[in-house]
């Protein structure tokens, strides 16, 4: 058995080495029954520069795809194929009817919305959005600390005129990173994500309010300021929502529509005589 295994292999390197050295494209590669793998069949990945070891692997996993799905047909019941068949035809249509449906939806929609209606969304829909973490607004400078500016940009990150920004700014290349945006709400966890000295564990030590934390190691001094913090329980300012109410609203907009769409087809088949109802 293994010596039948090791001849197979061997005219499958074989015919797939000769083939891939010839310039038709078109050649035999493999046969699994009745199916049968061209090169023009193989990925691009697959080239003469590929190991056998890669182009085997493939090989086999195409072999074993095609057999098992013969061996299906021939062992599984005609029920269970029939089954099969229509969740196989079931998925098609839905396929099918959804992208229709997408088709007309995306032509229809207005996807503009005005600020006067993500204004009236947010008055009227304001308690549903309340925080489940808290937000945070913050300053954050990582710089090697050999930089002869550190005293200044300490002093500036906890103050930012427009003239400490612009200073900052024009230093951007030397830091190793930089988050001067303070109008931006961060959720706890981008803020955790983003500061690599901060964690789950002690948190509670930096996310506080108008302190300034100078952290230093071997290559770089870390300022980090908290502007505002926003509890969780409250409810968030408009900016913080803005793209999740022009979402919804939109989403909402795509739901009528398709109400609509559906009304409408039924309607212009039953003018039209494709659908009838016969009692």
């Amino acid at each position: 058995m293994k010596r039948f295994i090791f001849i197979l292999l061997f005219s499958f390197i074989t015919i797939g080495c000769n083939n891939l050295s010839n310039n038709n494209s078109n050649n035999l590669v493999a046969r699994a029954g009745e199916n049968f793998l061209y090169e023009n069949d193989l990925p691009k990945f697959l080239s003469e520069d590929d190991s056998i070891k890669k182009f085997m692997n493939f090989i086999e996993s195409w072999a074993k795809e095609k057999v098992l799905y013969d061996l299906s047909l021939v062992n599984l019941s005609q029920s269970k194929k029939s089954e099969i068949d229509e969740l196989v035809n079931n998925y098609k249509v839905d396929l099918y009817i959804n992208s229709y449906k997408d088709l007309i939806v995306n032509t229809r929609i207005d996807s503009l919305v005005s600020t006067s209606v993500i204004d009236s969304f947010y008055n009227l829909n304001s308690n549903n959005f309340k925080l489940n973490e808290n937000l945070l607004k913050f300053r954050y400078v990582k710089v090697p600390n050999d930089n002869i500016n550190l005293s200044r940009i300490k002093r500036y990150i906890v103050r930012v005129n427009d003239d400490d920004r612009l200073f900052l700014d024009s230093l951007n290349f030397q830091f190793a990173d930089l988050k001067l945006n303070d109008s931006i709400w961060y959720t706890e966890r981008d803020v955790i994500t983003s500061i690599e000295f901060i964690n789950r564990q002690n948190k509670s030590n930096y996310l506080i309010k108008n302190k300034l934390f100078t952290i230093e190691d071997s290559q770089y001094v870390n300022f980090f300021i908290v502007k505002d913090i926003l509890k969780s329980g409250n409810i968030p300012p408009i900016s913080y929502l803005y793209e999740r109410i022009k979402s919804a609203i939109i989403n909402q907009r795509k739901l009528q529509l398709l109400q609509s769409l559906n009304k409408e087809i039924l309607n212009d088949a039953l003018k039209s005589r494709k659908y009838e109802i016969f009692k």
